[in-house]
C-alpha cells in the first residue's frame, strides 16, 4: 500500500494544474502516480540545473534545524537524490507524509515565483499534461 494517499496526489495535481484539469481521489491509479513522479522528476532535474532546487533543499533543512529538529545528512542526501523516480513515496517514507506535503508546497511556491524556474515547471507540466489527462480518465 502506498504511503501517500490519493488525496495527496489530488493536491499535487491541483497545485500544478489548477482548474485546467479535473481530478478526484477515485481517479488516482498507479499510472497516474507514475506520471506525477515523472513530472516532479523533470522539474527537479531542470531546477537543479538552475541551482534553485539546491537552494530550496538547503532552506528547508535550515528551517527544520532552526525549529529544533535534529537533521542528519541523510535528509539532504535524500532530497537531493537526482535519480529518484519515486520521490513522493520515498520522501514520505523517510520523513513522513506531513513533511512531504509541506516540502512540496514550499518547493512549488518558490519555483512559481522565479521566472527561470517557472519555465521548468511549465515545461514539465506541458510535456505530461495529455498523458496525465488520459491516465486520469483510465483510458
Amino acid at each position: 500500500m502506498a504511503l501517500v494517499s490519493n488525496a495527496e496526489y489530488v493536491k499535487i495535481i491541483k497545485k500544478l494544474y489548477g482548474t485546467t484539469m479535473y481530478v478526484d481521489e477515485s481517479m488516482i491509479s498507479d499510472e497516474v502516480r507514475e506520471i506525477v513522479e515523472k513530472i516532479l522528476y523533470e522539474i527537479r532535474m531542470c531546477s537543479v540545473n538552475l541551482t534553485m532546487f539546491t537552494s530550496i533543499v538547503n532552506g528547508v533543512v535550515e528551517g527544520l534545524i532552526n525549529a529544533g529538529q535534529s537533521i542528519g545528512s541523510e535528509v539532504v542526501d535524500s532530497l537531493m537524490r537526482s535519480k529518484d523516480f519515486a520521490f513522493i513515496e520515498n520522501t514520505a517514507k523517510n520523513f513522513g507524509v506531513g513533511f512531504f506535503t509541506a516540502y512540496f508546497n514550499t518547493w512549488i511556491d518558490v519555483l512559481f515565483r522565479d521566472q527561470r524556474s517557472t519555465i521548468c515547471v511549465n515545461t514539465a507540466k506541458l510535456n505530461w499534461k495529455s498523458a496525465l489527462a488520459i491516465a486520469l480518465l483510465g483510458i
